[in-house]
């Protein structure tokens, strides 16, 4: 409220630093499947570009708002989260990757990479939409030279790259 009058690029560091953190906090493992919750956290990012670009006409485009400042959906930031921390958990934390994530039933030579995972059997839609089984299924949809990247923050950025390559 105390910065109406302040520059755009103020504003998106604000919105950046201070509440963005904060809605993004555990994000890698919890990020809600149901539209609901979704849209709730998408209308935050919603109302925060309209401030930043004090442009609170109704008939403006939010979507055209968040292009122009560079902000990717809070989905999609979620999903490179919970793909990024697949990722150390699987090249990195050996007890943990024994634990969580279980080899796959089948490999294709031609359609899959040798790092796919198999993704657990659910008897919920609530257990299907959790961290492994829904991170399984969009780890195997990488390219191998992706899953094959070692280097945390090298794959990271790569994954971020690869799924948006706007921003």
């Amino acid at each position: 409220r105390n910065f109406y009058l302040a520059p755009s690029s103020l504003k998106l560091f604000l919105y950046k630093t201070l509440v963005r953190s904060k809605l993004e906090y555990a994000a890698s493992i919890w990020d809600p499947s149901t539209l609901y919750l979704v849209d709730s956290l998408e209308g935050i990012q919603n109302r925060a570009a309209r401030f930043i670009m004090a442009n609170y006409n109704r008939t403006a485009s939010v979507t055209s708002m968040k292009d122009n400042l560079l902000l990717p959906s809070l989905a999609h930031r979620r999903t490179v989260s919970r793909i990024c921390l697949f990722h150390k958990i699987y090249h990195h934390i050996p007890q943990l990757k024994s634990q969580l994530i279980i080899p796959p039933y089948f490999v294709s030579a031609r359609l899959d990479h040798r790092h796919k995972v198999g993704i657990p059997f659910c008897h919920s839609n609530i257990y299907y939409d959790s961290f492994i089984p829904r991170t399984s299924k969009d780890w195997n949809r990488l390219p191998a030279s992706l899953t094959s990247i070692n280097d945390h923050a090298l794959f990271c950025k790569s994954v971020a790259n690869f799924m948006f390559p706007v921003l």
